[in-house]
């Protein structure tokens, strides 16, 4: 049985092994501010050019850490080949890419977030008909 519904394609692979390393390092970080959220506020003021970060609170790195423990669920259900996993995967990452801009400000926006987002959405969509 070697047809296109039970072979991974290489770069379907790599996508998903990717999103298995961006969620996870994501998911680990945004876990470790959420919990030493005094030591990140002093590292964001301290390297970034906020003066405050009255607009975060330990909820927004709460937040985004669920996101992408959907976005790794997602990942996961893609590796299997179901396609709830694209929609998962993408709607998080959609948060992800918006939620700063609502939460904080759209000065806040990452274009360079955006585009990798967008690069990921369609190489997925690419790989839409090996989903089941």
């Amino acid at each position: 049985m070697n047809d296109k519904k039970t072979t991974r394609p290489p770069f379907l692979s790599a996508l998903c092994i990717l999103t298995f390393i961006g969620s996870t390092i994501g998911f680990i970080a945004y876990f470790l501010a959420s919990i030493f959220f005094e030591r990140t506020s002093k590292l964001i003021i301290k390297y970034s050019s906020w003066h405050s970060v009255d607009a975060i609170s330990p909820l927004y790195f709460t937040v985004l850490m669920v996101l992408f423990a959907f976005s790794l669920t997602g990942a996961i259900r893609i590796w299997k080949f179901h396609k709830d996993g694209f929609y998962l995967d993408i709607l998080s990452q959609l948060l992800i890419l918006f939620l700063p801009a609502i939460w904080i400000d759209w000065n806040a926006f990452s274009a360079t977030n955006a585009i990798i987002t967008g690069i990921f959405v369609v190489g997925y969509g690419l790989n839409w008909e090996y989903l089941k």
